[in-house]
């Protein structure tokens, strides 16, 4: 039973296809060949060039303009890159490896000679072991034995693509020839019925006659000779200028370039076309044979991305099928003569003849002008779509968008494109409900329309005239159109600004193509730049008016003509001290983005201050603030920046930040991008602070102000917080008004917002003794003691120590020196009265060491009421015993900050620590007032006659050295460790005095102890009263003469050795002479009588106190008949109460000036006692001894 299906599809059909091995595969594909690969040589080299290079101008310009921490950066990126390059090649090259292998590493399969009939169709099975020209590669060897083919992955799917191709042209040819086959068939068909020939054929079996058209293409031609095709050729051209002469009409727009080898070569505005006739006589017909354009694309050098090889300058040739698709179009269709009736008038046919009488000739040369202006703007058209289209995938990315409309022949280029931004009220109300905001639809800046439209430009008189004339009184039928590339500039919404708005039309006079050089990049960037500088003009005219514009120069525009740079910008001349490269603030429209750039010039290699003005620029943009509002803070940031590296220039520390809150800060109108602080070395809660002050407030410039911050409660009641209490300002006018400047700088106005750093260091000086000063005045008020600020004196006590014009800017405060030490009365024992009658009224407390910049000194000045006359220093040579030297007691004073000098009578006390200047300057003065106190007494004993020996030999405020005698000096020092007085002594020898002296020491050394104590017992137990009336001085002078008698025959007696009397000291007021003679004791007591200036003379046995019997001497025996023994030794002198005739002898170390003249002697209680003054007590005394002695 047979099957209903085909058997031929079924398993067993009657033919099957076997299936090819492999080898015979390999053997039918072609072969593919070394040199068809792109070599990766070019690649490494590339690679290899682009590193050196970029290495030269790292080592030869990057590096060198850069310090040596900014370097590693720019290494570190160049070795990154040209790693990343370098992995790329690797990655290449071990993909290249692992895919293909030679053909010389495998065993290349056998060729397959015979090849059977159902093996696929290539040329190797044809037998056609030559490939054709469009199936070759580029440079393909001809022989396979020449070259080994390659085989891998790549190269065998190359190869199965090159077979796949050559196999669909086959399929291709094949049908061509089946339809021209069939197109043949019915051209030989006979069409008429011929008798004569069916009747032949009927008989012969063949045609004994055949049609002419079809014999004749079998026929054997007679070849052409070479004088055969030279008469063609000049029939050709004779038929060409016939044509042109006679029957045609040239159009005056067509350019005839000349007749040559039976072509006319013809010009039109940008392209070159070359023409003949076909046919001879009238009925011949033009025929395009060949076309070029005469424009040129800007092409991209080879060094350019996506430039090739090649040269730019030659004009485009149509060759292949581009150039056989437009010859057919325009010969079949353009170039056909058309028919043309009398009378029929073209509707488009401008003239001033009446069309009905004029006859209409046909004109094909008008239509192919036509038609390849038309094809030529096209091809431009494109040309320039292709270029915009590449700008957008490359430089111009994201901020062009072109569109072509093909039907409408019309370019849109529409540059800077950004999205429209919600506003925030919109946005915030669809967070509100929930919803997302939509996508922002695209605005543009502007946009280039260039279409292919007519010329509008009227035509001449005179080609009028020219084209009447070659019509002969005709009209033709067809119009030669002027077409050109129009351009129409339109502005759109998001380059509106500055007078333009959405839908103007620009001005296009600027932008025109250049045939020569066609591209489309120097249009757009012609547009771009001109609408970015129109727009930058709109934006910073109106910041010429601007209060807030902070300029150290006018403001000028800067126009470039760079494609990489802004076309316009505004540049700002901002404050700088380093006037040979001053910063700019540059503000334009970019070209490129149709945004407002704003770039900071001066900050280099500053990473902040390049990202504060590109922080400024996209505020701008984004309409978050306006733009003078971002350049005052720019402006103000560049001059803060200024100040800031100014200060650290001058060794200070500068800060941007205090530890205070910003809504503390804005009460005191301070805001920290327009504030510094300079914490001040004087004070730890004082600071300098440069701020720049709002335009639209009372000053302009830069505002310098001390301000101090004070504790308070915090507003929750809980802990402390920081606020700014007096802000103090410093005024820099005052200080340059002080100065002492030429008149030519007089003339010169300093700039608002520059500071010479000579004047900001000033600043910062005067501030630091401002605070420092008023510390002071701080400790004054916690102490109500009134004071005032004067300005120093340029001479004085309280003159300045410094010529600086600061120095009379810094005020010294004047205290009255009751009110400065009255607190030290409360201390008892009548301190503060003492303090106080030793120095002058006014006390005055100065700031010093201020120019340092650093801590501050604060000395004050206090001028003593007495100035001491001190001896000549050249007269005596001061020998200390048992105490410092006046030298170690003046390093001392001036180790604790005090200073003295004589000659004016001003000490100086200089506190290190500001904070306890007044404490300490108070402690001090009240250890030494008592010094100054006994000084100031002494020093005015000497007008007494009776003190006339007394003299003040030094005074160091610490230590005192009178003379009290010849010779005989005492020095009194004051010991603050236990508040007391400390007397030395001391003798003098004269200068007239010979060499090598005897040894000598002042009889008072043995009583420094009871002369200390005494004075300490007057200094605490004395009035005021006393004081002033000197007591004290008088008390201890009087002590010291009236016991130098005393202690003068002691050392005599002692030095004689014979007489065996020796001194017993009872007190400073009373000694006993004691003598031993025979197990008895005899003692004379000898008393000072309190007018210091009479001694008492009496038995020691007598006295009332003793009864006989004294504690530390024992039992005493009366002296004999010491009655008669007083009134025998008063007889000697002649103004005692006896009467004597021998003349006094004076005791040595007292002088006749003042000490003589009270000497008066006396018996009193009938001859128990003897008074006696002190000038005749050493004579007297020494009679009494010799008698006493006789009596024994």
């Amino acid at each position: 039973m047979a099957s209903s299906h085909n058997p031929q599809l079924g398993s067993d059909p009657y033919f099957a296809y076997p299936t090819p091995a492999p080898e015979q595969v390999e053997s039918e594909l072609p072969p593919y060949f070394q040199d068809e690969n792109v070599p990766l040589g070019l690649v490494l080299d590339r690679f290899a060039k682009k590193s050196n290079h970029d290495l030269r101008v790292l080592l030869g310009e990057t590096l060198p303009r850069l310090p040596a921490k900014d370097r590693p950066k720019p290494i570190i990126e160049y070795a990154k890159t040209t790693r990343q390059a370098l992995v790329k090649y690797l990655a290449v090259l071990r993909w290249k490896t692992s895919v293909d292998i030679p053909a010389h590493l495998t065993a290349a399969p056998p060729l397959t000679t015979s090849v059977g009939p159902t093996s696929f169709p290539t040329p190797h099975s044809n037998g056609d072991m030559e490939l054709s020209p469009s199936y070759q590669g580029l440079n393909k060897p001809k022989s396979d034995e020449e070259k080994k083919s390659l085989q891998g992955k790549v190269t065998d799917a190359k190869r199965i693509a090159h077979f796949l191709e050559h196999q669909n042209q086959q399929h291709e040819l094949a049908i061509e020839h089946a339809k021209h086959v069939v197109n043949v068939v019915e051209g030989l068909r006979e069409r008429n019925p011929d008798i004569l020939t069916a009747l032949s054929l009927q008989t012969n079996g063949t045609y004994n006659r055949l049609p002419t058209s079809v014999v004749d293409p079998y026929l054997p031609k007679q070849p052409l000779t070479n004088s055969s095709i030279l008469k063609v050729l000049r029939k050709l051209n004779q038929q060409i200028r016939y044509r042109l002469r006679c029957l045609d009409h040239v159009p005056s727009d067509l350019i005839i370039e000349g007749i040559k080898d039976g072509r006319v070569y013809v010009r039109g505005s940008h392209w070159r076309a070359e023409l003949t006739v076909v046919g001879f006589g009238d009925a011949s017909r033009w025929w395009l044979t060949g076309l070029a354009w005469g424009w040129k694309a800007k092409d991209r050098g080879i060094d350019d991305p996506g430039g090739m090889p090649g040269d730019s300058k030659q004009n485009r040739r149509f060759t292949g099928d581009e150039l056989q698709g437009i010859l057919d179009l325009v010969n079949a269709e353009v170039l056909v003569p058309r028919d043309v009736s009398l009378g029929e008038v073209d509707q488009n046919f401008q003239s001033d003849i009446e069309p009905s009488s004029k006859a209409s000739v046909d004109a094909p040369l008008s239509r192919l002008y036509n038609i390849i202006e038309h094809l030529s703007l096209n091809y431009q058209l494109e040309t320039l779509y292709s270029q915009a289209v590449d700008l957008s995938q490359g430089r111009w990315r994201g901020q062009l968008l072109p569109e072509i409309d093909r039907i409408a022949k019309t370019l849109r280029l529409r540059y800077w494109i950004r999205q429209r931004r919600h506003g925030p009220d919109s946005s915030r109300r669809l967070h509100s409900q929930g919803q997302k905001p939509a996508s922002a639809p695209l605005i543009f800046g502007g946009s280039l329309l260039i279409s292919i439209s007519e010329s509008n430009t009227l035509k001449s008189p005179l080609e009028d005239l020219l084209n009447d004339i070659s019509l002969c009184e005709a009209k033709s039928c067809e119009r030669s159109l002027k077409l050109e590339l129009a351009i129409k500039w339109i502005v759109e919404e998001g380059g509106a600004g500055g007078g333009m708005n959405a839908g103007d039309v620009m001005d296009n006079l600027q932008l025109q193509l250049n045939p020569e050089s066609l591209t489309v990049e120097d249009l757009l960037s012609v547009a771009t730049r001109t609408h970015a500088a129109h727009l930058t003009r709109a934006y910073t005219v109106p910041l010429y008016s601007s209060a807030r514009l902070i300029v150290a120069a006018p403001p000028f525009f800067d126009s470039s003509t760079d494609s990489t740079e802004r076309p316009l910008t505004f540049l700002i001349p901002l404050p700088s001290r380093q006037t040979q490269s001053r910063s700019n603030l540059g503000i334009g429209v970019s070209s490129f983005t149709g945004l407002l750039e704003i770039v900071d010039e001066g900050a280099g290699l500053d990473g902040a201050r390049k990202d504060r003005a590109r922080t400024s620029s996209n505020n701008v943009n984004d309409n978050k603030s306006s733009l003078s509002d971002e350049v005052w803070r720019l402006s103000v940031a560049a001059v803060m920046d200024n100040m800031e590296t100014q200060l650290r220039q001058l060794g200070y520390h500068p800060t941007r930040h205090i530890p205070l809150r910003l809504k503390e800060l804005v009460k005191a109108n301070l805001h920290p991008l327009s504030t510094l602080f300079l914490a001040l070395p004087a004070s730890p809660y004082h600071y300098f602070v440069t701020q720049i002050q709002h335009p639209m407030g009372p000053a302009m410039g830069i505002n310098f102000q001390i301000i101090k911050l004070v504790p308070s409660s915090s507003d929750s009641g809980i802990g402390t917080k920081w606020d700014i209490g007096d802000q103090t300002s410093v005024s820099l006018e005052k200080l340059r008004a002080r100065r002492k400047i030429d008149a030519a700088e007089t003339q010169i106005t300093p700039p608002l917002y520059e500071v010479d750093n000579h004047d900001l260091k000033e600043l910062c000086i005067l501030s630091n003794a401002l605070v420092a000063q008023n510390i002071v005045e701080q400790q004054l008020k916690d102490r109500s003691i009134p004071y005032t600020s004067v300005f120093p004196p340029p001479s004085g006590p309280a003159s300045p120590k410094s010529n600086s014009p600061l120095a009379g800017m810094i005020p010294t405060l004047c205290v009255d020196v009751r009110d400065l030490l009255r607190s030290l009365g409360r201390k008892g024992a009548g301190a503060g009265e003492a303090a106080v009658d030793v120095a002058f009224p006014k006390v005055w407390l100065q700031i010093e060491g201020w120019w340092d910049g650093g801590f501050c000194e604060v000395s004050t000045i206090v001028v003593l009421r007495h100035q001491p006359h001190m001896s000549s220093a050249d007269s005596v040579n001061p020998l200390v015993d048992g105490a410092d030297t006046d030298g170690d007691e003046a390093h001392e004073a001036r180790a604790e900050g005090i200073f003295f000098d004589p000659l004016s009578s001003i000490v100086r006390f200089k506190a290190k620590t500001i904070n306890q200047c007044v404490p300490s300057f108070l402690e001090q003065w009240e250890r030494l007032s008592k010094v100054i106190a006994v000084a100031g007494e002494v020093n005015r004993l000497n007008q007494k006659p009776v003190l006339a020996d007394v003299k003040l030999l030094s005074f160091d405020l610490r230590k005192a050295s009178l003379q009290y005698a010849p010779n005989h000096i005492a020095s009194i020092t004051y010991s603050p460790s236990n508040d007391s007085y400390q007397i030395t002594f001391s003798i003098s020898i004269p200068s007239s005095s010979p060499p090598n002296p005897p040894a000598r020491s002042n009889p008072h050394t043995l009583l420094a102890s009871l002369f200390s104590a005494k004075l300490n017992e007057l200094t605490a137990q004395s009035s005021s009263a006393m004081r002033q009336k000197g007591e004290v001085g008088y008390q201890l002078c009087g002590l010291l003469q009236g016991t130098l008698p005393i202690l003068s025959l002691s050392g005599d007696l002692r030095a004689q050795g014979a007489s065996g009397w020796q001194l017993v000291v009872l007190d400073i007021t009373r000694f006993q002479f004691v003598r031993d003679h025979k197990y008895r004791r005899y003692v004379l007591l000898v008393t000072l009588l309190p007018d210091l200036r009479h001694y008492l003379i009496q038995d020691g046995s007598l006295f009332e106190d003793f009864n006989g019997v004294d504690s530390y001497l024992g039992f005493l025996t009366p002296i004999p008949d010491s009655e008669n023994l007083f009134f025998s030794a008063l007889k000697t002198f002649p103004n005692s109460k006896t009467g004597a005739a021998e003349a006094p002898t004076l005791v040595l170390g007292l002088s006749d000036k003042g000490l003589y003249m009270e000497s008066s002697s006396m018996v009193l209680d009938g001859g128990k006692a003897v008074m006696c003054g002190i000038a005749e007590f050493g004579l007297l005394m020494a009679k009494i001894l010799s008698l006493i002695e006789g009596s024994f």
